[in-house]
């Protein structure tokens, strides 16, 4: 699965990824640190726009099934530009708290590390990734 390859921040790596590409269906992401510290993020995709949009939460782990503790809500967005595509990754977290414990965890560190490693991924790509 690509997301493996781009998803986690190096020297960070995912270790699991299954993506139930669906309304409703299931994802789980689990992230490893490099001290094999293992990190899951567990949700359901709310919205999908094959090639445009993704939109999942952790509000629920499976189906329709509660999350205990909720966190936040991503979403991916895909955009026509002249020189490809943009791509745009919005979070919306749950309370203030939320955003600033996904801040003190390297949100805004890591997040861009991984779009240069998704746009790598797909430069190197013979096909675009398509």
């Amino acid at each position: 699965m690509l997301l493996t390859k781009w998803f986690a921040p190096k020297p960070w790596s995912v270790a699991d990824a299954r993506c139930d590409l669906r309304i409703g269906g299931a994802s789980r992401i689990v992230m490893r640190s490099p001290d094999g510290a293992e990190f899951p993020n567990i949700g359901v995709y709310l919205e999908i726009e094959p090639g445009r949009r993704l939109v999942v939460t952790d509000a629920y782990v499976d189906a329709w099934t509660p999350s205990q503790q909720p966190f936040m809500t991503l979403v991916l967005d895909f955009l026509p530009h002249e020189s490809g595509a943009l791509y745009r990754a919005r979070v919306l977290h749950w309370s203030v708290a939320d955003r600033e414990k996904h801040e003190t965890m390297g949100f805004h560190q890591g997040w861009p590390l991984c779009t240069e490693q998704l746009a790598a991924l797909v430069e190197a790509s013979p096909d675009g990734l398509s």
